[in-house]
């Protein structure tokens, strides 16, 4: 539900791909996002428009839970933060904090609570939005889903009423998922990693930071960090209660991780490298690169040049952790505490329009979206909620990518259940397809094309 199962694209690159020799990229991509969950796609395409300075990108972002937009604009701002107020090093760990962690640093918790009070005057104000994130377009949102998100903003603000106690919520539904098995969870953890997860391909998540991340929901962690405070972006289903909020608890992944999509591959084949099965680079380590990259490019409009300095290698090594101290009441800020108002990085060609969660089950109807798409990502759980008459929504020569379950921890007869669900929609709408299927191995993605008389 807040992550996705396979590794952020670049959908500029992808398209160009499926172009022939002749053909040249349009003046603008429209792209649907339907169910992504995060923004990896966003970000590893805008990291790459520098390449493309005259090409226009809008990015529609469909979901299901208004929560999940309002978690998309923070970890969006993270990447886009003014380099003034945000060091590259700090907007990586920052990002990878709010992203993958239950309990994340004070430092963490105070920004997400001063950049609570920026998005709600962006999303109460179109005036000061176009000022301070132009890049953000929410004018399909119903006047009742700003007030919505309004409510997240103020619960993610450090107030005495704001609780989250995520830690218990973690703990309570560990228990009544293992069962008997609790006092053994160890070995369950390890278990579904072994034969589960690194036998479906990602090898690259390590053993200590994968059981760690399955007794806590902490999932990246570093010696010089100490998480203490909840990850409020993780609550869902939240509805005003007096001056509290009444919220669902802890819903969303628990099994397979956010690893896949930053720390799953990255250019340098030698942070792939393993000994005895033993990784030289965690997950987290990867992910820690490839973020850093995407932030490096966003604000210095530039190729980054790989440093093993700017990162850690902690592959082989069991961390202490110490104990999280997970406080039980709400955080309350100093007043001295820094504000990041400051306007977002300008990326002049890229808008991201956010969608009504209503239009998740409409699309396939509305007649402003008939023809609208050149690239349309499906993520794997919202399959269901394709509709007969989606394809409407289409350019011709539509690029379609269908995320699958590869990367996760579900077993091999699930995978192949979802992915021929897949293949047979695929053919039902006679796609081409643009993955090699000859090649003897598992996709996280598949790709297909739209053909020119369909």
């Amino acid at each position: 539900m807040f992550w996705g199962f396979c590794e952020a694209l670049n959908f500029i690159q992808q398209y160009q791909k499926k172009l022939s020799a002749d053909e040249s990229l349009p003046e603008s991509l429209n792209i649907l996002l339907f169910g992504s969950g995060d923004p990896r796609h966003i970000l590893a395409t805008a990291s790459q428009l520098f390449l493309h300075p005259g090409l226009k990108v809008n990015v529609y972002l469909a979901e299901g839970c208004i929560e999940l937009l309002a978690r998309h604009m923070v970890l969006l701002a993270v990447a886009f933060e003014d380099p003034e107020l945000l060091s590259l090093k700090g907007k990586t760990h920052l990002f990878m904090d709010l992203f993958g962690n239950n309990l994340i640093r004070p430092f963490s918790s105070a920004y997400l609570s001063s950049k609570a009070k920026e998005l709600t005057d962006i999303i109460t104000d179109a005036e000061y939005a176009q000022r301070q994130a132009p890049m953000f377009n929410y004018e399909t949102l119903r006047y009742k889903e700003r007030d919505q998100l309004e409510n997240v903003f103020r619960f993610w603000t450090n107030a005495p009423e704001h609780v989250f106690n995520i830690a218990r919520y973690w703990e309570d539904r560990l228990r009544v998922q293992l069962g008997e098995r609790y006092d053994h969870r160890n070995g369950a953890f390890d278990w579904d990693l072994q034969m589960r997860l690194r036998e479906n391909g990602a090898k690259q998540v390590c053993p200590q930071e994968y059981k760690h991340w399955r007794e806590t929901g902490i999932a990246f962690t570093f010696p010089e960090y100490e998480q203490s405070d909840p990850n409020k972006t993780f609550a869902v289903g939240l509805v005003r209660n007096g001056k509290g909020f009444l919220h669902r608890g802890s819903v969303g992944d628990n099994m397979t991780g956010p690893y896949i999509a930053f720390g799953h591959k990255c250019a340098e084949e030698r942070l792939s490298r393993s000994k005895h099965g033993v990784n030289d680079f965690r997950s987290t380590d990867v992910t820690e690169r490839n973020v850093l990259q995407i932030v490096y490019e966003i604000q210095n409009r530039k190729p980054y040049c790989f440093d093993p300095k700017d990162i850690h290698q902690y592959g082989a090594h069991q961390l202490d952790a110490g104990k999280n101290l997970n406080k039980h009441e709400a955080r309350t800020e100093s007043a001295d505490a820094i504000h990041y108002n400051k306007p977002l990085l300008r990326c002049e060609n890229l808008t991201i329009h956010f969608l009504s969660v209503e239009d998740v089950l409409r699309m396939h109807e509305m007649e402003r979206f008939a023809g609208k798409f050149d690239v349309v990502f499906v993520a794997s759980n919202y399959l269901g909620l394709v509709k007969d008459g989606f394809n409407r929504t289409w350019k011709e020569n539509c690029l379609v990518c269908f995320e699958t379950r590869q990367l996760t921890v579900f077993s091999k007869e699930e995978i192949k259940e979802h992915t021929d669900k897949i293949k047979a929609f695929a053919q039902k709408e006679s796609l081409a397809a643009a993955t090699n299927f000859s090649i003897n191995k598992n996709h996280s993605i598949l790709l297909y094309k739209r053909a020119d008389n369909k």
